[in-house]
């Protein structure tokens, strides 16, 4: 039993990564209707990001956390103006996107692995240990899971309660109705491909104590928030965040009885299942 728990809580953090990384992605699906390819690099690259501000220049983590948010958001941009929006007006852009994004994803790769090589690199995060009861958590698992509480705490401020929000919303819902009452849509749309990659670049950073950075570390991610948001309803925030955390519990304890290939492997089978099941989703997209 003590050890059931052990692997929830740990798998609680590990879900929360998995929770930020679907929130970008069913993001971008639900108000540019696009699926972003390559979403997961984003992930990666805030783990870059973080490591490099922490190893090379010796700044704090904390610090390093937000420069890799910021950088992350910069590249999201630059990849929104020349693989996204570009190809997205265009007739059947939705599909087209999909291979300007997964051609924009291996240039990401091949060049972090040409700059920096395929070993792998650690960094450390807070230090400590935090006991609840019989369950042993690092300071940083603990960091990283209320740093993803705070992430969406603040994005359901952001959605509900700015103008920003109510437009975002809008345009979810209908681009025609949305340019009828003066939203300009386009630009909502570059803010929210940018805040995408944003919190994937936090996600990243928050993993990368926890698991060594590497240059294809976002292809796992990426293909574990596309199940996250399949299974949670394209476009749905709360099927993101409740999918992703069960996702990470129900993975971290399979793989004490399974290993983690087998456990990797009945979590994709629930895509499968679901997509039979109810291909819609278990929650209401359209970030309702």
């Amino acid at each position: 039993m003590e050890l059931l728990l052990q692997q929830i809580a740990n798998g609680l953090s590990l879900g929360m990564a998995y929770a930020l990384v679907a929130l970008g992605l069913t993001l971008v699906f639900g108000v540019l209707h696009v699926v972003n390819f390559a979403h997961g690099e984003f992930y990666m690259l805030g783990a870059l990001v973080t490591v490099l501000v922490v190893k090379s220049l010796g700044l704090p983590y904390i610090v390093a956390l937000l420069i890799a948010i910021v950088l992350v958001s910069a590249v999201a941009w630059v990849m929104d103006i020349v693989a996204v929006s570009p190809v997205a007006r265009k007739p059947g852009g939705d599909q087209i996107v999909l291979v300007s994004t997964y051609a924009a994803g291996l240039i990401i790769v091949e060049t972090v692995l040409a700059a920096i090589g395929p070993t792998p690199i650690a960094v450390s995060g807070f230090s400590g240990i935090v006991h609840f009861g019989s369950v042993v958590l690092t300071m940083h698992r603990v960091f990283m899971f209320a740093a993803g509480i705070v992430m969406i705490c603040g994005l359901y401020m952001l959605f509900t309660r700015t103008n920003f929000g109510r437009s975002l919303r809008a345009v979810a819902q209908s681009d025609y109705a949305a340019k009828v009452v003066g939203i300009d849509v386009e630009r909502i749309k570059t803010l929210t491909f940018v805040l995408a990659g944003g919190i994937a670049g936090l996600a990243g950073g928050l993993i990368a104590p926890i698991i060594t950075f590497n240059a294809t570390m976002g292809l796992h991610a990426g293909i574990h928030a596309f199940v996250v948001v399949v299974i949670g309803s394209m476009g749905s925030i709360p099927g993101a965040v409740v999918c992703g955390l069960s996702l990470g519990m129900i993975e971290s304890v399979l793989s004490i009885f399974l290993g983690q290939h087998v456990a990797a492997t009945l979590i994709y089978s629930l895509l499968l299942v679901t997509l039979f099941v109810r291909p819609q989703g278990l929650f209401q997209g359209a970030l309702r």
